[in-house]
């Protein structure tokens, strides 16, 4: 009997443990459904504090959105119209040029129908006064650079001055030379210039003292004169006078020869 009242102790204990063990996991249960509770609970807080968050940054997204939209709208406007400014300034400056683009070709129409009428007139063709005149041009200017050079350097030989007159049938050309005589000086004549080379003394008459002022020319000058037109060689002539050099050239004459029609 002893024996039973033991093993019904033990299993009482057992019986014990066990429903302790089940109120624990009881407890466990609960603590940890609480717990969950708790935590679903802050996670719908969070949740509803995040969607109200994104709602708020949706709405301001939204609204810069709309700023930015209405920025560009604006943008948009001001270039266009800029845009449209510039198209119509290009117009006008465009129209302009070819105005400009106009006139300058109608004046360079006129220069050069003028400038064969003045070939026509000197008995050349373009290709020739072209040539003629730059080497007049060339000649000009030599003869102006070695003057300048002349009164730098102290060297001056007095370049005569001359006129030249055209009329319809003979071209004049009229020289200053003082001091000299006719065997001082050479002339030589082509169908379109007249070349004349003219010996000065070749130094001052006084062999001593020095020069204050030195305005007169020593030596041997050149000069070139280019004619508007050709004129006959063989008919020319001069005469010196005075200390002026006359020379008369008369125009080259078109030869016109006569053909029979048969």
């Amino acid at each position: 009997m002893a024996k039973d009242v033991v093993e019904s102790k033990e299993e009482m204990k057992r019986n014990m443990e066990g429903i302790k063990k089940d109120e624990e996991k009881k407890d466990l249960k609960k603590k940890t459904e609480l717990k969950l509770d708790k935590t679903k609970q802050k996670l719908g807080e969070e949740k509803e504090k995040t969607q109200e968050k994104l709602g708020e940054t949706k709405e301001k997204t939204q609204e810069k959105l709309g700023e930015t939209k209405e920025k560009l709208g604006e943008e948009k406007e001001k270039t266009q119209e800029k845009l449209g400014d510039v198209k119509e300034e290009s117009k006008e400056k465009w129209g302009e040029a070819k105005e400009n683009l106009r006139d300058v070709k109608d004046e360079a129409t006129f220069k050069f129908e003028e400038y064969l009428r003045e070939s026509e007139k000197e008995g050349k063709n373009p290709a020739e006064k072209f040539l003629s005149d730059i080497i007049s041009g060339f000649v000009q200017k030599t003869e102006d650079v070695n003057q300048a050079m002349a009164e730098r350097t102290g060297t001056l030989t007095t370049i005569p001055l001359a006129d030249v007159i055209e009329t319809d049938n003979s071209i004049t050309v009229i020289i200053d030379i003082p001091g000299l005589s006719k065997e001082d000086m050479d002339l030589g004549i082509s169908k379109d210039n007249i070349e004349i080379t003219i010996n000065y003394d070749k130094k001052p008459p006084l062999t001593s003292g020095k020069f204050i002022q030195k305005e007169r020319g020593y030596g041997t000058v050149h000069r070139t004169i280019n004619l508007p037109t050709f004129i006959d060689v063989k008919k020319a002539s001069a005469s010196y006078k005075n200390s002026i050099l006359t020379i008369t050239l008369p125009k080259k004459q078109k030869q016109m020869t006569k053909i029979t029609i048969e």
